[in-house]
């Protein structure tokens, strides 16, 4: 399955004459809200866990997709909304609609070879819970979120993460080198979770990322981050980070 984000991106806008320095998102409903979490996905070990993942999963790449996610809106929190609140119901709670998004066959193409195959498409609930009320754009709003999974893949810091497949990683050192790789000190800039795979071990799911949304075009270098408002840390002191085959013993690093 080919993917090209650049396609979609001159079929929604045109050819630019050149490249832009990163992906950018404007709200147009809501703008009231202070960060933006991208979260990714650690593939293999989000597969491994819970219900797992459908059988046309690919295994193609380990960095995937879950979602991007803004921040509870100020003038909810000025109503006593509670954030979990937030968290847990999202557009809902200015108006239920779950209707599927709109979109491009290639985008669609795309978003497959990135997010988790589950039994109800990923992209649909990540659409109509944390996007519709915003106003975006649906194309642009997965095409940006893609094109930054991508950044972060190739990153100093991305490349880093796949050379650890198969080891026992500390949670301090992963989110050391986080820093110093991409020169990022605001506080909780990245928080790792974990859950237990199916043979027990815990295991690396998903890294989040917290974003200045009016500065994406940065990310994933410095600059793009905000310091989390929430701990929301979810690995114990040392964990494994999965290949697609999980079985055996995890190395320790000396």
């Amino acid at each position: 399955m080919k993917r090209s984000v650049l396609v979609a991106l001159f079929l929604l806008g045109g050819c630019v004459s050149q490249a832009p320095t990163g992906p950018s998102l404007t709200p147009k409903a809501h703008t009231d809200f202070r960060h933006d979490t991208l979260a990714l996905t650690w593939q293999p070990g989000f597969c491994a866990t819970g219900g797992g993942c459908e059988w046309d999963q690919t295994h193609r790449i380990s960095i995937g997709l879950h979602g991007l996610w803004a921040s509870e809106p100020h003038a909810l929190e000025a109503q006593g909304v509670p954030v979990q609140e937030w968290w847990s119901k999202g557009c809902d709670l200015y108006d239920h609609d779950d209707t599927p998004p709109q979109l491009l066959p290639t985008t669609v193409e795309a978003l497959r070879g990135v997010v988790p195959h589950l039994k109800k498409p990923l992209y649909v609930h990540e659409y109509t819970k944390h996007a519709r009320c915003f106003g975006y754009d649906s194309d642009r709003f997965f095409i940006t979120s893609m094109e930054m999974r991508d950044r972060l893949a190739a990153s100093a810091f991305g490349v880093w993460l796949s050379q650890q497949v198969g080891f026992q990683v500390k949670r301090d050192d992963l989110l050391a080198m986080f820093a110093r790789l991409m020169n990022v000190h605001d506080d909780r800039a990245l928080q790792v979770r974990c859950e237990p795979a199916h043979n027990g071990q815990t295991v690396l799911t998903q890294l989040w990322f917290t974003l200045d949304p009016k500065k994406l075009s940065r990310f994933p270098y410095e600059g793009a981050y905000l310091s989390s408002p929430d701990d929301q840390n979810g690995c114990p002191a040392t964990f494994l980070v999965p290949g697609w085959t999980l079985s055996g013993q995890a190395v320790q690093r000396p």
